[in-house]
């Protein structure tokens, strides 16, 4: 955090003294002008836009030719909550989500963030994808659903309400500890800009839609209008923004990816704009992680919908219950003998026969060790799921294998 108030600075808005009679290890706060911002857009954040574009239209566009895309449409929300969970500095995986004996707190809000997403989308998706239908109440409405049943230890989370108190961003500095990093507005402040946020938000807009979705991303983290949990709504909010516009059908895409893996450089550019007016490197930060994660999720879809084509020409002879269950690894890849007899639903003795055929085939691996309350994933879906972005194969070398 620059020393001074940013008086003098490009910085689209400026820092703020503190009352001396409020209880606060903080001296000062930042206020963020109104939305829009006036941008001068340059030639690399234009091209980077038109790449992003392309990327997000040849991922749509596949899911559009594949038949009913929402049997794999949890494998994804379930990789964007691990994500986004991993970024607040968790280890939890795609794989403890779907066991049954995992309820860790860490575990338990990756859930909640994987529903929270679910039931936001299916809410716009029934009142209509339109940005005028992403308000504050749909905010809050996620907010709840993120914080319920999550870290209840935390002081006065007020899951669904913006808070009432002052808030601080630290960071660890290593040898000389932690520091305040940035201090974003008072909270009556907060809570007047959230409506000014939220008439950006359902306007047509100043620039194209993904550039406006970068743009309210970084009013929204500057605000940090809730008590916990600003991040992960931040980052969901992302997603809504890509169905609101319509420039997504489904949510089959993790930004939170791309942020997890360049960290510092996010909040840095975030900061940047804060202290500095450095849209044109966040726009570009942005637009570059829409395009990679774009292209890796066309190509993950595609070698899961490549994998579930290649089990259904093997098991296409085998007994129906192997067939069905071959299948609904893609729905659920972790699961026991009793939810694999609901998820194809069939007899327990049923399951349990094609659960062993599975696994003589290599298709799915029993993980507890134990003869009781045995759980069994399978193991070439999440070996999809978890392999690093740098060894997914490139949309351009998938599409010349044809």
């Amino acid at each position: 955090m620059k020393d001074g108030y940013l008086i003098d600075s490009p910085a689209p808005g400026r820092y703020l003294p503190v009352d001396s009679s409020v209880s606060a290890p903080v001296s000062k706060f930042y206020l963020p002008d109104d939305l829009p911002p006036e941008l001068t857009l340059s030639d690399e954040v234009v091209a980077a836009y038109g790449r992003a574009m392309h990327s997000l239209g040849r991922l749509d566009g596949f899911w559009s030719e594949i038949p009913n895309p929402d049997i794999v449409l949890g494998l994804f929300i379930y990789k964007e909550a691990e994500q986004s969970s991993q970024v607040e500095g968790t280890r939890v995986t795609v794989t403890d989500m779907y066991r049954q004996g995992i309820s860790s707190k860490d575990v338990r809000e990756a859930r909640n963030y994987a529903e929270a997403l679910r039931e936001a989308v299916n809410r716009l998706t029934a009142e209509g994808r339109s940005r005028t239908n992403v308000t504050n109440e749909l905010l809050k409405t996620v907010h709840e659903r993120l914080m319920e049943d999550g870290r209840t230890d935390d002081e006065d989370l007020r899951p669904g309400q913006f808070r009432s108190g002052f808030a601080w961003i630290e960071e660890d500095t290593g040898s000389l500890g932690t520091q305040i990093r940035f201090v974003p507005p008072k909270a009556e402040v907060a809570v007047r800009k959230m409506e000014d946020f939220e008439r950006y938000v359902r306007s047509v807009g100043r620039y194209p839609d993904l550039m406006d979705i970068a743009i309210l991303h970084y009013q929204f983290e500057t605000l940090h209008p809730f008590a916990d949990g600003n991040g992960r709504v931040g980052r969901l909010l992302i997603v809504l923004l890509l169905i609101a516009t319509d420039i997504l059908v489904y949510p089959l895409f993790y930004l939170s990816s791309y942020i997890n893996r360049n960290r510092s450089a996010y909040t840095d550019s975030l900061l940047a704009v804060n202290e500095d007016g450095a849209w044109n490197d966040w726009l570009l930060f942005f637009l570059d992680g829409i395009r990679e994660q774009a292209d890796d999720g066309f190509s993950r879809a595609k070698l899961l919908i490549g994998l579930r084509e290649s089990y259904r020409s093997r098991f296409g002879d085998t007994s129906p219950s192997v067939r069905a269950l071959a299948d609904a690894v893609f729905v659920e890849p972790v699961f026991t003998v009793s939810r694999a007899a609901e998820l194809i639903d069939m007899t327990y003795p049923a399951a349990n026969k094609a659960i062993d055929e599975l696994v003589s085939e290599g298709v799915l691996e029993e993980t507890t060790g134990k003869q009781r309350y045995r759980e069994f994933a399978a193991v070439d879906v999440l070996e999809l799921l978890d392999r690093p972005s740098d060894d997914i194969p490139s949309p351009a070398r998938l599409l010349s294998e044809k």
